[in-house]
């Protein structure tokens, strides 16, 4: 049998084509008859304007700040755990699932919170369909907050400890957020002026971190590095820390995609390819695996599996708490809500092309050890290199993209962090005492950072990946089910976001239950899951268990938790539709 190469071009392009319809076409139209933005509106950001949490963002820094809040390391990560299925299931996934759900869950979010005075979710649960179901999903907030900072803390650690130069590289990011930050707020520099400045600082930054103080920490020292910055962002106004940096981080995340995504389209002139088709043994990654049951069955594991590039209730909260509050228009909803989101799509696809471009032959031939931490640095510099006349293992490249994954997950764990301390105040609230001691912005955060950690250092990773992505998807779940009770209050056609809802809130509740029985069954046949890392002493077998334990318990919460969320949201949606026959 004959051959033909595969190109990652013909990956991009698909996805391009496809992402182009769905928001020219698909949203567009959705935007034009169910929503109908009103640029004369009065917007939350003007209505409740204080500076700290409601104030108008100019679209374009809202885009790169909603960009940056939702795409974190899960479309990068995600793509790779869900080639275990095989490339082909996981790129329809991607197309389809942003096309169908992804962007129309984001955009939804963020006007319902916008019509209705820039509301959370806790509030907006609250009204919409009741106080026990605003209580439960406070609750399967903080334990889901949890899944996110443990998930991301384990991907920093890793490449913290792997790439040389890349912790430094993300420290130089972090501070040019800060200068830029306070040169548009305090000094009333331009936006224009302000941005330049940030961007040399990362500049001159990137050429240290390749060139001059190259250097690698441990993985825990990593993690404690990343718990520290995710604090002093937890704590201080969010536009002084998290909007500025987040804004700046969004040129290096974003140029990034730029210069894969040449990378992959020139791939057929440049000669990197995914390999023959059919494929020979051993090499590359096949359409289909052999072993599609390697990390679970195709559903629900694969719809949980890549979180975030096809859609993610992470979104949600970023969209109600951070850009409802600083849309200036109305009409700036749909580049901001469903832009980013397709966005992020284009990031999946990218780096599902990465690892595809790479072999463990050629990372293992250049004196580098091979595995997720290493396949996406690797695989985006080959990709990329020919673009730059040098190798895939040039410094700059490899420090570049080996921080790329990094600022991804770190811009998201400062957000969770206080998502997470804001949700654990609102929970603690009927008890004046109790929020007073672990209320407060310190210890709430301290908690948060703390509980992360010590899930991400047990290296049950995988396992708490299928965790991570079961409750983000059933949040966007849930959060598809709110917005579809919204629009059928005000009478308009809830059938966009109703159908995902079901789809997504069923996928999910299956995967938490399916991975909550792995940890179960481990712990009743003492094989208990647990990786060592870097040659890190494994624990006594009393700790193993208690961190099974605690993974199968978090599981089960958040599957009753999402249940009883799901019911009460469907029982708000039948009294809306009731009222709304009995207007008629």
């Amino acid at each position: 049998m004959g051959s033909f190469l595969v190109y990652p071009a013909y990956f991009v392009l698909l996805g391009l084509i496809v992402y182009l319809i769905a928001y020219f076409g698909y949203a567009k139209r959705y935007d034009r008859n169910v929503w109908k933005p009103d640029p004369k509106a009065t917007t939350p950001a003007h209505m409740y304007m204080d500076g700290v949490e409601f104030f108008p963002s100019s679209k374009y820094v809202l885009y790169g700040f909603q960009f940056k809040g939702i795409a974190g390391a899960a479309p990068i990560v995600g793509p790779w755990v869900a080639l275990n299925f095989g490339w082909l299931p996981a790129l329809l996934w991607i197309l389809f699932g942003n096309f169908f759900i992804g962007w129309i869950h984001d955009y939804g979010s963020l006007f319902t919170a916008v019509r209705n005075e820039g509301k959370t979710l806790g509030p907006l649960t609250y009204e919409l369909i009741g106080p026990r179901a605003r209580t439960c999903l406070m609750g399967f907030l903080l334990f889901y907050l949890i899944t996110i900072v443990s998930a991301f803390d384990y991907v920093i650690g890793m490449h913290f400890n792997v790439h040389m130069g890349s912790l430094l590289f993300t420290i130089f990011v972090f501070i040019a957020g800060v200068i830029s930050g306070l040169l548009l707020y305090k000094l009333k520099v331009h936006i224009i002026v302000s941005t330049i400045i940030g961007i040399i600082v990362m500049i001159i930054g990137l050429y240290i971190s390749a060139y001059v103080w190259r250097f690698t920490v441990g993985f825990e020292l990593g993690m404690f590095i990343a718990s520290i910055i995710c604090f002093i962002s937890a704590i201080l106004p969010l536009i002084w820390f998290a909007q500025p940096t987040n804004y700046m981080a969004f040129y290096p995340c974003f140029m990034g995609i730029v210069f894969l995504l040449i990378g992959e389209l020139a791939s057929p002139i440049t000669g990197v390819t995914v390999g023959p088709q059919p494929l020979p043994e051993n090499w590359y990654y096949p359409a289909l695996s052999t072993d599609p049951f390697k990390i679970g069955p195709v559903w629900p594991i694969l719809f949980v599996s890549i979180a975030c590039g096809a859609i993610s209730g992470w979104h949600s909260l970023v969209s109600t708490s951070g850009s409802a509050r600083q849309l200036d228009v109305e009409t700036d909803a749909l580049p901001i809500g469903a832009g980013a989101m397709l966005t992020e799509g284009v990031l999946a696809l990218t780096a599902l092309g990465a690892y595809m471009s790479i072999t463990k032959a050629e990372v293992e031939a250049a004196g580098y050890a091979w595995g997720a931490h290493t396949a996406l640095a690797y695989g985006a510099s080959k990709l990329v290199a020919p673009l730059f006349m040098t190798t895939w293992n040039n410094p700059m490249l490899l420090t570049f993209y080996g921080s790329f994954i990094v600022l991804y997950a770190i811009t998201i764990n400062q957000l969770a962090i206080r998502f997470f301390r804001l949700a654990l105040t609102e929970v603690t609230a009927p008890s004046p005492s109790l929020r007073l001691i672990i209320g407060n912005k310190y210890v709430a955060s301290i908690i948060g950072l703390a509980i992360g950690f010590g899930l991400a250092w047990s290296g049950a990773w995988a396992n708490l990946w299928t965790i991570f992505g079961g409750a983000n998807q059933l949040m966007a779940g849930l959060a598809l089910l709110l917005v579809s009770v919204y629009l059928a209050n005000i009478k308009k056609p809830a059938k966009y976001t109703l159908g995902p809802a079901i789809f997504m809130t069923l996928t999910c509740l299956t995967a938490l239950i399916f991975e909550g029985v792995v940890f179960f069954n481990a712990i009743s046949t003492g094989k208990y899951i647990w990786t060592v890392y870097k040659g890190i002493t494994p624990p006594p077998t009393e700790v193993k268990f208690a961190f099974n334990l605690a993974f199968g318990v978090i599981s089960l919460i958040l599957f009753i938790l999402g249940i009883i969320v799901a019911y009460d949201s469907f029982k708000a949606l039948s009294r809306a539709w009731k009222a709304r026959k009995e207007s008629e």
